[in-house]
């Protein structure tokens, strides 16, 4: 499938998961629909609702929050929580590994050739074989620190033993 297929199946689960919910299809609500379509970030509801204010002023922040809240309800968009101010949202429904950094907040969608054995395809596939429990989607988060704060990290250890030594 190509990517801007894949953006607009998106796109078309998003909007149709809204109408089921009974809700009119507004230019808001389709805008923040096509943003997380085609949007390779982990987003806040702030940073939705900063990606479109400049070219939707009409937008408010209630209307972003509750729409990703109705769309996290039912299914289409995964909330991912990491206290009240880190609260972010998974889009790709594929299977993947989410790097997650505990510093930065920064989430990453790792695609590996390997996932190991079994991969996610596989652990799947053997979850439905013995349970009977099919998943919508699949991924697993790999919690962390990416390699970016780890070198700032260890720039701050060292700048404080070099404090230490010459007070």
């Amino acid at each position: 499938m190509a990517i801007s297929d894949d953006h607009t199946t998106k796109l078309d689960h998003f909007l149709r998961t809204l109408q089921q919910a009974g809700l009119r299809l507004t230019p808001q609500r389709r805008a923040i629909c096509d943003y997380l379509a085609h949007t390779q970030r982990h987003p806040s509801a702030y940073q939705v609702f900063e990606a479109l204010a400049a070219t939707h002023p009409e937008i408010s922040r209630a209307t972003v929050y509750n729409t990703l809240n109705t769309l996290q309800e039912l299914g289409a968009i995964v909330e991912l929580s990491f206290g009240a101010e880190h609260t972010h949202y998974e889009t790709n429904p594929a299977p993947h590994v989410n790097l997650i950094c505990l510093r930065c907040h920064e989430i990453v969608d790792y695609r590996g050739e390997q996932f190991g054995d079994p991969s996610i395809d596989a652990l799947t596939a053997r979850v439905w074989e013995e349970t009977g429990f099919q998943s919508a989607a699949a991924r697993i988060d790999l919690v962390g620190f990416c390699a970016a704060c780890r070198a700032q990290r260890v720039q701050e250890i060292r700048d404080l033993a070099k404090a230490s030594i010459n007070p």
